[in-house]
């Protein structure tokens, strides 16, 4: 009988402080390997592993690329590089960013869903955004166990709120159970544990299916591909860059708010020009093109103002929202 032997977690604000509290607990003998994500500048010193590797059970460090896997090691993705892992061994590489973050929480994961299926455990923890939400349901449709840091213990709550609308948790609890939680997980059979459940609720889902859309790359406009895998849905196109379905509408409002802006500046840039024109025709006493251009400069304020007041108000509509959701959020999950 195969043991869950594989965790992984993915943290970002807050996230230092949560890894503490979790490799202080872990069983020095645990029979596990764990891999953390945590969304660092890509311009960290990389002293992450050694912060964490201080008061750990177990030993802590940033892998190289093609390194076996070994049981009773904790593996910390270096800045500005992926951690992934494939068969026995783990992948660091400067891939295309996932939701504009690398390293990407989702990939880790996804990557533990596809090599390690019920084998794998999934932990989201503090953070902004929400990386991790899709990967950690393409470990819960997968087999895998699902745990998810309780968003009111949380330092920054939307990474476990966001994973807790997307992901019916196996565990959702504070940071402080956590690590004793693992110990306990990856001393039991993973057969006999998926043998209770089957994914998100559902029938698994442990295909691949890709379909053209007709959307673009928000980083590189290329084409979009959809892809659904183990039950996940995301969007990736032909050079590698990935969305989940959140990443892609929050890609897409904000290339509609610079397409706004960049609209904004044009028409003011041109009224500025027209009444430069009608200030040109009076010195000339040439009174007709003097209206015209003071005609186009007044129509164009007027458009500028229309279109800047829509970007102040969506900004104030953006946040009411927010707040609204994350309210109603804390009561579901309280």
């Amino acid at each position: 009988m195969q043991t869950h032997d594989i965790v992984v977690i993915g943290a970002s604000a807050g996230g230092v402080e949560a890894l503490k509290q979790i490799t202080t607990q872990l069983d020095p003998n645990i029979k596990a390997a764990i891999f953390a994500v945590v969304h660092v500048s890509p311009r960290s010193s990389g002293l992450l592993a050694n912060v964490l590797d201080r008061n750990s059970a177990i030993p802590v460090a940033h892998p190289e690329d093609g390194e076996r896997i070994e049981q009773g090691r904790v593996y910390v993705a270096p800045p500005d590089h992926h951690l992934l892992i494939e068969g026995n061994h783990i992948r660091v590489v400067n891939g295309p960013k996932h939701n504009r973050h690398r390293p990407s929480i989702d990939v880790l994961f996804r990557s533990a869903a596809r090599h390690f299926a019920e084998r794998a455990i999934g932990v989201v923890l503090t953070g902004f955004l929400q990386d991790g939400s899709s990967g950690l349901l393409a470990i819960k449709n997968a087999g895998g166990i699902a745990v998810i840091q309780n968003p009111d213990d949380a330092e920054v709550a939307s990474m476990p709120r966001s994973a807790l609308q997307q992901v019916e948790p196996d565990y959702c609890v504070p940071v402080a159970e956590i690590g004793e939680l693992l110990n306990r997980l990856t001393s039991l059979e993973a057969e006999t544990m998926a043998a209770a459940k089957s994914g998100n609720g559902k029938d698994r889902k442990l295909q691949k299916k890709t379909v053209p859309t007709t959307f673009t790359c928000p980083d590189c406009q290329g084409t979009i591909w959809e892809v659904e895998e183990n039950g996940e849905i995301r969007y990736e196109c032909r050079v590698g860059h990935s969305y989940s379905p959140d990443g892609m509408s929050e890609a897409q409002d904000e290339h509609v708010e610079r397409s706004v802006w960049m609209a904004l500046r044009v028409l003011e840039e041109s009224s500025a020009l027209d009444e430069r024109l009608a200030e040109v025709a009076a010195s000339r006493s040439r009174h007709n093109a003097q209206r015209f251009y003071e005609q186009k400069a007044h129509a164009r304020k007027h458009h500028a103002a229309v279109l800047r007041e829509f970007l102040l108000g969506s900004k104030r509509r953006h946040s009411e929202a927010e707040g609204e959701a994350g309210k109603e959020e804390i009561k579901r999950v309280s």
